[in-house]
């Protein structure tokens, strides 16, 4: 067993060196960055440091988030609201999940249900994706501007993000900008046209034709999943073009944040990139990685980890 200490210091200057004491009856020793001392070192001495605190740097979660209490929807699988959304072949409720199998939960079924989440005292909805994809989870999109046509449209998402809103409840979206479905047109374009499509550096190709070879993909896919190809986020259309996603859903339903799929598989060049684009279209906008394991590399790039070993925040 262990506990965690914390304590808010404001500096006095903009730079901070540091040193813990720990203290058992009459024995003091010291942790510093360069490790245990037995004796107080002189400043110098290794301590723990902020060379300088630059305002532009400082971390700032957005105030809302701070007391926001978050519900995760994964819409297939949460309520049936138009059964004449309904996918072929759509299971009784309540029955058994299985990774191939739908119950038709949809916009709609959220939207009956937000008075019941106002009363659980939720006022923050996270959604797994949303957008046009042939499984139940809708982490292989096909288009990131359309909602799937199971769930409702897109002006059914408006609606269901207006009345959260009415309701003070904010609404996070989840990115899923590492890889896409096989059926994302510019990897059907790749498909058909090899190297030769406008599309082949959208994409990580590893050998001709693309196709799957020995059960093992011939381009980097999420996992070894070869109906999800890996997206080359370096490309700079390809940054384009999932920038301007992340832009265009703020604007189009006032979204107030983004969940990043896989966060720690996706270049960190984007994903600064994408905290600009996102924070100066809502400032306010809340925004968290996921990650699977603890890659310092990225979360100190933006931010201090939460306590979640698999989310960051960059927000």
């Amino acid at each position: 067993m262990f506990d965690y200490w914390e304590t808010a210091v404001k500096p006095k200057f903009k730079r901070l060196t540091y040193i813990f004491r720990i203290t058992a009856g009459t024995e003091n020793i010291y942790l510093a960055d360069n490790g245990i001392h037995y004796a107080l070192p002189y400043a110098t001495g290794g301590y723990y440091e902020f060379s300088y605190i630059h305002e532009i740097d400082v971390f700032k979660v957005p105030e809302w988030a701070k007391e926001a209490v978050f519900y995760q929807i994964m819409t297939e699988r949460f309520a049936n609201g138009n059964p004449d959304l309904n996918p072929e072949g759509t299971q009784e409720w309540g029955g058994r999940p299985e990774l191939d199998n739908y119950f038709g939960g949809d916009l709609q079924g959220v939207l009956n249900h937000l008075d019941d989440l106002t009363k659980l005292g939720v006022n923050a909805i996270y959604f797994t994706p949303l957008f046009q994809a042939n499984s139940y989870h809708k982490y292989d999109t096909i288009d990131y501007k359309k909602v799937d046509p199971h769930f409702g449209d897109n002006d059914m998402l408006k609606k269901v993000a207006e009345q959260c809103h009415r309701r003070g409840i904010r609404v996070m979206l989840d990115a899923v900008f590492n890889h896409c479905s096989e059926d994302f047109p510019p990897f059907q374009d790749v498909l058909k046209n090899g190297k030769n499509s406008k599309y082949a550096d959208w994409f990580h190709i590893n050998e001709y034709p693309v196709r799957i070879k020995d059960g093992i993909p011939t381009y980097d896919t999420f996992g070894f999943y070869g109906n999800m190809p890996k997206f080359n986020t370096a490309n700079p259309e390809v940054k384009a073009y999932l920038l301007d996603v992340a832009e265009y859903w703020i604007k189009e339903i006032k979204l107030d944040g983004w969940r990043l799929d896989v966060a720690n598989e996706v270049d960190n060049h984007f994903w600064r990139d994408f905290r600009k684009v996102v924070k100066t279209a809502n400032p306010e906008a809340y925004i968290v990685g996921e990650a699977k394991e603890l890659n310092f590399a990225i979360t100190l790039s933006f931010s201090n980890p939460l306590l979640h070993p698999r989310l960051f925040s960059i927000a």
